[in-house]
């Protein structure tokens, strides 16, 4: 490397740069770059601050391994960013555009000042031909990020049709552009001297710059010398604006969002953490900011507003007052003005030597910040945490403070009053005498574990089951196909109590603890292993949430019961049911456990059933309105969800709303009443599907397999 009047030669291509500074200027971008790494660690030092001033203690840093892999995946990769295209693509262009920019003017400086053997020939001719790629590859993903914001300006981008847009928004993507622009425009000036002097042939690999050059023809070089000064200590400043803003913008989820992507919750899916001390806390679930953990907090702080967990929440689609991003926001506000106030009472205590004395609040969380009707019209779906791309977890947070409501202020709607009182006095929710529980299996002589505690599963056939109308007859229809199959099984028959799922998700912990204490204590009495149930939401809890309480159980869906009865050939079903099918998912048997396949193969197994998927499917499936305690609620806001998705099957064409849990058949049958489609629509559960079509005398004489 050697200085040759105006131009420095750096590596043995002839690389020149234009330089000739009137003053020193390593000294200078040392200098300059020492401030802005400062300012930038101060930055993320006040930060750390705020994060650590509020919160009680939460552990995120078990299972090393399995969250490293998380940050691989989502973080490194972007897996679940690319879960929505145009949003994954942009996102896709500008990270990986710049990691790979970063490390290649990191191999640059470090050439420029002690030259390396390998940055020669061939090796920097392709290096050079990928940064021009990667340039253009941010350049691309900020004009379409400009476009989506500024142009299309998708709904999940504001909130109830108002953008959300802020100047910061602008400011770091014009910020990015800027830099990119200004590096491609470096990049000409020096080629075009370059090439015009010595005609150097190998500068077309940085085909952007080389094409660029040809503007300045008939420019005199000392003119373009002067202007690759003046630009390349502008792209300087612009690299060191970007470096020093980065903890004080919405950049800051460059460091917030793989952090939070590492401490994503390891637990099962939907899993809620149970209060384990009701004979001696004070308070329960969340009434106050400092209630919160201090990773539900820092939640807010890594939420991105890109609006994946509004696009899906079918309380916001339905104009309710909920959007999961806004509530999620409002925490942040809350958060961001409360621990200034910590924070400076702490510092004011600690030079007078005392202890803090912090002010209360201006605003109640619940109430000012968190409205109520926002609190309540969350059906516990899930869509939000399954499409969040840096895990956010909303669910565990609104049931934490419907706790606080319940529990503390006894505030809740008129509805669930009733059914809280009617799961407490005769253990479910329409408060029907327990002693008709077993009424439905009468007829087809199942027997109940008094009778006979010797089978391999209990039909654990829950409240639905066992006393709505619509839902005994799945009962009935899935018992036969059990006796059928040959299946060793019994139910608790009067003995059985409700799960209490609703009441958990309603807030109401310490009802739900009650009610599945004493399933638990049955249940272990009789010796129960295997359970199979008809409803996810029954599922779910006896699967996930029982085990806090000594309920260890094997817990199938009847979904996954059904499918490997007919693979294993336990069933045959030869009888046509001619329908134009569509699956309508679950939100806890899918998003909460996985289960897409099965009750899908199911539907395929049967003859003459031909399906249709709605648009809304899979893990992007649409809610029936029925979940999280809102079954028992009055939708009085907006319209009704169930409607909606009655829409989004009329819409697939389908004659049959085939559906596993017994919630959505109550809400896909009024929305069929509510669309006035009683004539050309059914909604039907896989169960009575599959009975429908088998061949009875076959299946009777199938030999019953022998019980593990």
């Amino acid at each position: 490397m050697t200085h040759g009047g105006d131009i420095l030669k750096v590596g043995n291509e002839g690389r020149e740069v234009f330089w000739n500074a009137p003053f020193p200027t390593e000294p200078i971008l040392f200098l300059f770059t020492a401030i802005v790494l400062a300012i930038a660690a101060y930055g993320v030092y006040l930060r750390w601050q705020m994060w650590t001033a509020i919160g009680k203690p939460e552990d995120r840093t078990d299972q090393p391994k399995e969250r490293i892999r998380s940050l691989i995946i989502n973080g490194l990769f972007q897996v679940r960013t690319f879960r929505e295209y145009y949003a994954g693509i942009f996102h896709s262009l500008i990270f990986f555009g710049f990691f790979v920019l970063i490390f290649g003017a990191a191999v640059d400086a470090t050439q420029f000042h002690i030259g390396l053997p390998f940055f020669h020939g061939k090796f920097y001719l392709w290096f050079s031909l990928l940064m021009e790629i990667f340039g253009l590859a941010v350049l691309a993903g900020v004009v379409m990020a400009l476009v989506r914001r500024y142009v299309l300006k998708p709904d999940l981008l504001g909130y109830q049709g108002k953008p959300d847009n802020t100047f910061d928004d602008a400011v770091v993507l014009i910020l990015i552009g800027a830099i990119i622009v200004t590096g491609f425009i470096i990049e000409s000036l020096r080629i075009y001297v370059n090439y015009n002097l010595d005609g150097y042939t190998w500068e077309v690999w940085s085909f952007v710059g080389f094409a660029l050059s040809h503007i300045y023809t008939g420019i005199s070089y000392d003119s373009v010398r002067m202007a690759h000064k003046v630009m390349w200590w502008t792209h300087s400043f612009l690299t060191f604006a970007f470096i020093a803003y980065l903890p004080w913008s919405r950049l800051m989820h460059i460091i917030t969002s793989p952090v939070n992507q590492y401490m994503k919750s390891l637990k099962p899916k939907g899993y809620l953490e149970p209060i384990r001390d009701f004979e001696t806390a004070e308070t329960f679930g969340v009434g106050k900011l400092e209630a919160f953990t201090w990773k539900q907090i820092f939640d807010s702080d890594a939420c991105t507003r890109c609006g994946r967990c509004q696009d899906g929440c079918p309380a916001y689609l339905s104009k309710k007052p909920l959007s999961p991003k806004k509530l999620v926001q409002d925490i942040k506000t809350h958060w961001e003005d409360r621990v200034k106030i910590v924070l400076a009472a702490r510092k004011l205590a600690k030079e007078k030597g005392g202890e803090p004395e912090i002010p209360p609040p201006d605003k109640a969380l619940l109430g000012d910040v968190i409205d109520m009707h926002e609190l309540w019209a969350c059906t516990n779906c899930m869509y939000c945490m399954e499409n969040c791309p840096v895990y956010v977890e909303h669910v565990p947070k609104i049931i934490s403070m419907r706790q606080c409501k319940v529990l503390m202020d006894a505030e809740f709607s008129p509805e669930l009053q009733l059914t809280y009182r009617n799961m407490e006095n005769n253990s479910n929710p329409w408060g029907i005498g327990g002693h008709l529980r077993a009424d439905w299996a009468k007829e087809i002589g199942v027997k109940t574990l008094a009778e006979d505690p010797n089978v391999e599963y209990l039909f654990y056939v829950g409240c639905s089951g066992s006393f709505d109308d619509r839902g005994k007859k799945v009962s009935v229809a899935f018992a036969k196909i059990l006796k059928a199959a040959g299946v060793s099984f019994g139910i608790l028959g009067t003995e059985e109590g409700c799960c209490g799922d609703s009441a958990m998700r309603g807030g109401n912990e310490y009802l739900y603890q009650s009610l599945a204490q004493a399933n638990i204590e049955l249940m272990n009495g009789y010796g129960v292993k295997k359970i199979i149930c008809t409803c996810p939401h029954g599922y779910n809890a006896l699967k996930k949430d029982y085990p806090h309480f000594g309920g260890n159980f094997e817990v199938y869906h009847h979904s996954e019961i059904l499918a490997d009865l007919i693979a294993g050939g336990r069933i045959r079903l030869k009888k046509a049911v001619s329908s134009l099918c569509t699956y309508h998912d679950s939100c806890f048997l899918g998003r909460y456990n996985d289960i897409y396949e099965q009750p899908r193969k199911v539907l395929s197994a049967v003859p003459g059933v031909r399906m249709v998927e709605m648009k809304r499917n899979l893990e992007k499936s649409f809610c029936c309105g029925a979940g999280g305690g809102r079954m028992w609620m009055e939708e009085d806001i907006g319209e009704r969800i169930n409607d909606m998705r009655t829409d989004q099957a009329i819409e697939a064409g389908a004659e049959t709303i085939a559906v596993a849990c017994p919630f959505c058949l109550t809400m896909m049958a009024d929305g069929i009443k509510d669309r006035a489609m009683e004539e050309k629509m059914k909604s039907l559960d896989i169960a009575e599907i599959v009975w429908d079509a088998m061949d009875l005398e076959e299946a009777q004489a199938a030999p019953a397999a022998p019980s593990e």
